[in-house]
């Protein structure tokens, strides 16, 4: 599924990022430390459809995605440098196969990363919403 798919993606692109240290496919976890990064599918847009059967497998899917960074209070820069540095690995990537399965493109679909606000223990928190139009796995 895409989450997995997108962090094993993030964790060869040089980041930094290590899965299920400081990167995750899911929110945040208790024990995930400060600076962290997550993957979160929230939605996406009717499959990709060809004519025939009504129960036909469909050829792709939209799938929108959110990828949430977090840092330290006195780290808030960082926070934000890592969220732009994952855009720039991840706004008009394509096609290219992760995991197995075929993007055909992943796009940023509000402009760069933005500031959130802070959670609870007051860490900044930036996101940046995307869209992947990938085969359907």
């Amino acid at each position: 599924m895409l989450p997995g798919e997108v962090t094993a993606y993030l964790v060869s692109a040089g980041l930094g990022l290590t899965f299920g240290t400081n990167l995750f496919a899911v929110p945040f976890p208790e024990a995930a430390p400060d600076r962290a990064a997550y993957v979160e599918i929230f939605g996406g847009s009717p499959n990709d459809r060809t004519f025939g059967p009504s129960l036909q497998t469909p050829l792709g899917e939209f799938v929108e995605f959110l990828v949430l960074v977090r840092d330290s209070k006195e780290s808030a820069q960082a926070a934000e440098l890592l969220a732009h540095d994952i855009y720039k690995k991840l706004d008009n990537l394509g096609p290219v196969t992760l995991s197995g399965v075929l993007y055909r493109d992943v796009h940023a679909t509000q402009g760069p990363p933005k500031f959130l606000g802070v959670d609870e223990n007051n860490r900044p928190l930036y996101y940046c919403a995307y869209e992947a139009d990938k085969d359907r796995s």
